[in-house]
């Protein structure tokens, strides 16, 4: 089928040779219509699209990973920038921390979301989130080294979008 599948509605009446009559098509038809043509005005509606410029918030990871509190809206991208000359390891605390991801850069491996990830030197991840609350997170300086020196926890406090 090509084109717009939601102008090829097949009618409502079949059989060859059908055609509507006042029986038909009446009455009894008309429960049925005001349940679909909602239904199918929603189902052939455009999804809404992404802003245009979504706010991209910055975390900068050194020594440290500034700001350690981070203030942003839902919605608003949030980048994680190791600006180190060595790959770090980005752990989120929490287990539902994925689950409010709307988009992802870095996060995902073999089709599915990750809250540990690695930033190779002057690489960056990121995360949108849909829900407000506050995201927590460490960074270790050493990838390889799980037991090496951390950042201290870091927060993102996330509001409803404005």
């Amino acid at each position: 089928m090509t084109g717009n599948p939601c102008l090829a509605l097949p009618p409502l009446w079949t059989g060859v040779g059908a055609r509507p009559s006042a029986m038909s098509f009446g009455r009894a038809a008309l429960p049925l219509l005001g349940a679909l043509v909602p239904l199918l005005l929603w189902g052939c509606a455009p999804l809404p699209k992404p802003p245009e410029e979504a706010t991209v918030r910055y975390i900068q990871i050194r020594e440290d990973a500034l700001p350690r509190d981070l203030y942003a809206s839902v919605g608003d991208e949030v980048r994680w920038q190791n600006l180190t000359s060595t790959p770090v390891r980005l752990g989120l605390l929490g287990t539902q921390v994925l689950d409010r991801a709307t988009c992802q850069q870095g996060f995902s491996r073999f089709g599915s979301l990750d809250d540990f990830v690695t930033i190779q030197p002057r690489g960056y991840v990121s995360l949108c989130f849909s829900l407000p609350g506050i995201v927590r997170y460490n960074v270790w300086l050493d990838a390889d080294n799980p037991r090496g020196p951390m950042t201290p926890t870091g927060r993102i406090h996330l509001s409803p979008a404005s």
